[in-house]
């Protein structure tokens, strides 16, 4: 009897700690799912920009859209019948650049020095090619969030080989037929050599502050550039 009585007593003092348990793991999914929600609501992206290349020139020409954050302002805007610059900018000098330039093959910077560029895909892109002027665009493919990797220089003047390097990192909105290494990079922005053929030369590129990136920045970056589309 007495032996029945402690089975009993150590059965019901396991239920107890099972339910205690449960509560703190309870209470330690709430935490967790609270600071992911804490979490996307820093990364909303809730301004959105609009490019007017067609509206202001009067011609027919998509408008493409992009959201950015809080904390990110358009420092710049440049549209000219040939062209549009426009440059988003944080307070540490992050920058993300749209550019479109409505010639083909504008040409890169200096002959003289080399870059050599690892491209590869961190992310999905909702940007879907369509008709722009009666061309159809699809057959550009599938679009991706890039990451742009600084893999080599080579000085023209002095060196026949490129150098290995652990260089800077960009992010860019591509085809996905860009993923593999580039050579013979010479713009050091990237806008000519890591543009798409959109009825003109159509970039989306993120360079680093001093530095190099934040991880928040990154992800804000990756975002932005995510968002990336057409308007509807």
């Amino acid at each position: 009897m007495k032996r029945t009585y402690v089975l009993v007593l150590m059965m019901v003092c396991i239920i107890v700690l099972g339910c205690t348990a449960c509560e703190k793991n309870g209470a330690v999914n709430e935490d967790s799912e609270s600071n992911e929600k804490q979490t996307l609501e820093t990364m909303e992206l809730c301004n959105t920009y609009t490019t007017k290349y067609g509206e202001v020139n009067a011609v027919t020409y998509p408008s493409f859209m992009f959201d950015y954050p809080n904390g990110w302002t358009v420092s710049s805007e440049d549209i000219t019948p040939q062209s549009e610059l426009v440059t988003l900018t944080n307070e540490r000098g992050a920058k993300i650049t749209y550019s479109y330039i409505g010639i083909k093959n504008p040409g890169g910077y200096s002959a003289a020095f080399m870059e050599q560029v690892e491209v590869s895909k961190v992310a999905d892109s909702n940007f879907v090619p369509a008709y722009v002027q009666a061309t159809d665009y699809s057959d550009l493919g599938e679009f991706m969030v890039a990451k742009l990797k600084v893999i080599g220089t080579l000085d023209m003047m002095a060196d026949s080989e490129y150098s290995e390097i652990d260089g800077g990192v960009s992010y860019a909105v591509l085809p996905e037929t860009f993923i593999g290494i580039h050579d013979n990079i010479r713009n050091i922005t990237f806008l000519v050599d890591f543009s798409f053929w959109y009825a003109g030369n159509v970039a989306l590129i993120a360079n680093a502050p001093e530095g190099g990136y934040t991880e928040e920045e990154e992800k804000e970056i990756i975002a932005i550039l995510q968002s990336f589309r057409v308007e509807s």
